[in-house]
Formats: structure tokens, sequence, C-alpha cells
């Protein structure tokens, strides 16, 4: 007992130290699943802070990317309560698809890691970043699910288990595509048919092997559109297929981003569907 009581100082410090280290925030239930924001930093080093969301689902439940498809809602979040934080915005790593048999989504399965990117403007230790999110848990029923988050940035310990969950999501966010594979080589549009829409073509270039390979679109705000078909593949080159139909109009066009995922590779594409030569 005598031993015991040695220890209970040295085990209160240890579980003190953890948790005032401990560089997230509570988890918030919500049904299918429960979200936190992480965050890792060190005053003094504000180049080394940075935070994500953090959202797991239980097991076959999804919820979704910035655009989800043709059913869904997309995960945003308002970053307007922060302090000593500007410029904030959640980082989308590369997504999956997801047929239920009538419709198909963009989603996330498991465990998702949505990076944020901000400007630091103070760093003595009182910024704080603050979340509200929306966003769409489902599996036999789909609901809204709605948390508030807020973290102090930087923390004041950087915990190595966050830094690298964060630091493999952005590696998996899509980048600029250069110009080897995989990447989209040509975007060509079809005839314009009664409803005034055009059946767009979409090729790419591959990396090789046997990866798998799959395309995601995003309108401007607004748009409903379709997620790309595929309709042919080998080796080294794939067609999608992609209506425009649903594609909202801006007063610059219709912008349209393309994702193009290609086993652990993700790269985007923009292009201007209004613009777009005939085949």
């Amino acid at each position: 007992m005598t031993s015991l009581l040695r220890l209970l100082p040295a085990l209160a410090v240890l579980i003190a130290a953890t948790v005032a280290d401990a560089a997230q925030t509570d988890w918030q239930e919500v049904t299918g699943g429960k979200i936190r924001m992480i965050a890792v930093g060190a005053p003094g080093a504000p180049e080394r802070t940075d935070a994500a969301l953090e959202i797991v689902m239980e097991p076959g439940w999804h919820t979704y990317w910035r655009f989800p498809g043709e059913a869904g809602i997309p995960t945003t979040a308002d970053f307007s309560r922060s302090v000593g934080v500007s410029n904030a915005r959640l980082g989308f790593p590369a997504p999956l698809r997801y047929d239920d048999g009538t419709s198909t989504s963009i989603v996330y399965q498991n465990r998702v890691i949505l990076p944020v990117d901000f400007t630091l403007d103070q760093t003595d230790g009182s910024a704080t970043l603050s979340a509200d999110v929306l966003f769409g848990v489902c599996s036999d029923i789909c609901v809204p699910a709605e948390a508030s988050l807020s973290l102090s940035v930087p923390p004041q310990q950087d915990t190595l288990q966050h830094r690298m969950a964060i630091t493999s999501a952005r590696l998996a966010i899509p980048r600029p595509q250069g110009d080897q594979p995989p990447r989209i080589s040509r975007v060509v549009a079809g005839p314009t048919d009664d409803a005034g829409e055009r059946g767009l073509t979409i090729e790419v270039a591959l990396a090789g092997g046997n990866l798998a390979v799959d395309l995601f679109a995003q309108g401007a705000e607004g748009s409903y559109n379709e997620v790309p078909r595929l309709i042919e593949r080998d080796g080294t080159r794939a067609v999608f297929a992609l209506s425009t139909h649903g594609l909202a109009r801006t007063a610059d066009g219709r912008p349209l981003t393309l994702v193009l995922v290609n086993g652990t590779t993700a790269v985007q594409y923009a292009v201007d569907a209004e613009t777009l030569a005939p085949r």
C-alpha cells in the first residue's frame, strides 16, 4: 500500500500531462459516427502548426466529399468564430465512389481526416480555431449531422500520431496535374441534345499497371451533375463520359473541376464546359 501511495503523485502528474498535451477536442457523437478536431504544433514554432477534422464512421456508414455526387449532403465547415486565425478552409483527400443501386455518391468510409488550411495571425497561444461543421452520415438511412468544435492553436505539445494522420491526409489531397501520368489528357464535347446539353468525353492517361482508376466531377455552386462513367480502359488509357446536365452557370461560363484518382495518386484539372471544343 505504501508503494502504491508513493506512485499516486507520479501517476497524477502523468495523467495531467497527458490531458494538457492532448491536442484534440472531445469527440462529438452523431448518428452513425463521431467527429473531433485535432491539431499539432508548438508555441514558438508557428510553421509547425496544423489542424484537421477527424470523422469516424460506424461500420456500414459513410459521409460525403465536398460535392456529394448524385445524392447526399456535402461536407462544409464555417470557421468564422475563430480568433487569431484567418483564411481557414477545408482540404479534401481523394474520395470513393458509392453506388446504392439508385444513385452514385462520392463518399468517405470508415475514417477520414480533413486537413484545415489557415493563417495563424496570433502565435502567443491565444488563437482559437473554431469550426461549425455540417455533413451527412448515411447507411440505410441518411441524416444531416452538425458539430461545433474549438481548439487552441498552436497546442502546447506536438502529437506524433496526429501529425502523421494529418500529413498522410494532405498527401492524399488531389494536386494540380503535371505533364506525366496520371493526367487528364483531353476533354471534348459532343453535339447539343434537345435539352441544350452536351455529352463530354474525358480521356485520361494512366500511370500503368493494373492500378485502380476513378474520376469525379464538381461544377460551380448549385450544380447537381452526375458522376462520370467509365466506358473504356486499357493499361495506359481510360475514357469517361459525363453529361453537362446539371452543371451550374456563372458569369464566367460553366466551370468544371475534374479529379482523377489512379492508385494512390490523385490529380485535378479545371475546364470550362461552356467553351469545350466539339468532337
